[in-house]
């Protein structure tokens, strides 16, 4: 049975290799430079810059959202950012993402988000799937840029 919950310092480890499989994946573990360091420093306490919920299914982590808040925008609400959504290939299709996106959906509406904002992979078509069957849907009016600062 899989269980989510947010994330503690003691989960980092786990929670780290998780995000080197997602960066895999998507290929981008080269630029990858999340340390454990860096997730203890901005994932937990008081000044914390992400939120992490973590799926456990026999006392392993085996998937993870990473969340962070737009503290408000021209709604005069905020907006949840579901900035990583991973879970380990061994474990898709046993409700574990469901339950993720569930517990992002329960913190979006403890904060008073208005919405909840996520991109996807081009070509990831399983994920569009996934987040189509828990009632997401493309941004019909915005598309992602981006300006390499280096």
């Amino acid at each position: 049975m899989t269980c989510v919950r947010e994330a503690t310092p003691e989960d980092v480890p786990a929670l780290l290799t998780l995000m080197r499989n997602l960066a895999a994946f998507e290929d981008y573990l080269d630029a990858f430079a999340v340390t454990e360091q860096s997730l203890h420093s901005h994932g937990f306490g008081s000044d914390r810059l992400f939120t992490a919920h973590v799926a456990v299914g026999n006392e392993v982590l085996i998937g993870m959202a990473i969340t962070y808040v737009i503290p408000w925008t021209y709604t005069m609400r905020p907006k949840l950012v579901l900035k990583e959504l991973f879970v380990v290939s061994e474990a898709r299709g046993s409700g574990a993402g469901r339950h993720l996106m569930s517990a992002v959906a329960s913190e979006a509406r403890f904060r008073g988000c208005g919405q909840i904002l996520w991109t996807v992979m081009t070509g990831n078509t399983a994920a569009e799937h996934f987040y189509r069957a828990q009632g997401g849907r493309p941004d019909d009016k915005w598309n992602n840029w981006v300006l390499d600062l280096n």
